[in-house]
């Protein structure tokens, strides 16, 4: 009984002991914890700016090129056809002549332009002493230019003015009742070629202001030929017989020159 009692002490007081020393070791699977740092703040965005506004720059315009122009001068037309002989003591038909044109197209240093022109003139002569014959021819055509410029110096240009030209023919005889005349719309067009020179102002181009120009142009005129028969001018009602009389055919075909001055903005 001692034997067994001692027995069991001394377990008893061997398995406190061994339970003292053991000491709990770290799970060889169990990975470390790492210490925990705080995320860095999130940084917050300005509130966006506005762009800057750019100015917005008009095109560059040249208005030495691109312009309207009005155009005031004198032609002289030469007429050789012996039709025109009864009524000029020359071959020189003198004509006012008025136009006004404006620019529809540029490229580089070349344009392109129409408008609307009028040229008109008349001439006259005594036929037999007795008799007197005139003329008078107005002509409205499109002008379609195109144009070669030369900064300050102005443009050279050719120009083709399709149209319609009014032939009025009249002979006055002393011994008749009745003026003979006839008035007759004829095609008419005119090719001609020349120059125009910048007066002033030369400079600044892209100043949009009033310019003075001087030019000239030489060409040649077509009218359709038109055979003159001319009949007496006679009221309604009235009774007498006049004859008419035929000067035989009339061709305006010829050559000119042309002088004028022009305005542009």
């Amino acid at each position: 009984m001692k034997t067994f009692l001692l027995i069991a002490i001394g377990l008893a007081a061997l398995f406190p002991a061994s339970a003292k020393g053991q000491t709990a070791e770290p799970d060889p699977q169990t990975p470390a914890s790492e210490p925990q740092t705080a995320a860095p703040p999130t940084p917050i965005a300005p509130p966006p700016t506005a762009a800057p506004e750019t100015a917005t720059l008009a095109p560059w315009v040249d208005h030495r090129v691109a312009m309207t122009r009005l155009e005031l001068g004198y032609r002289a037309s030469f007429v050789p056809a012996s039709g025109f002989d009864p009524f000029s003591g020359s071959d020189l038909l003198p004509e006012f002549y008025l136009a006004a044109t404006r620019t529809l197209f540029v490229s580089d240093r070349f344009s392109f332009a129409a408008g609307l022109a009028w040229d008109n003139g008349g001439s006259s002569a005594s036929v037999r002493e007795v008799d007197n014959a005139s003329l008078r021819l107005n002509r409205l055509t499109i002008p379609l230019e195109g144009r070669a410029h030369f900064g300050p110096w102005g443009y050279a240009f050719v120009r083709v003015a399709p149209g319609v030209a009014a032939l009025e023919t009249q002979l006055t005889d002393a011994s008749s009742p009745a003026t003979l005349s006839k008035t007759q719309w004829l095609f008419a067009t005119d090719l001609s070629a020349g120059y125009a020179w910048l007066v002033f102002p030369r400079f600044e181009g892209p100043r949009l202001t009033g310019r003075m120009w001087l030019q000239a142009d030489v060409g040649y005129a077509i009218v359709a030929q038109e055979q003159l028969t001319l009949g007496p001018d006679l009221g309604s009602g009235n009774a007498q017989r006049v004859s008419g009389v035929d000067l035989g055919p009339l061709s305006m075909n010829g050559a000119f020159f042309r002088i004028s001055a022009a305005a542009s903005f």
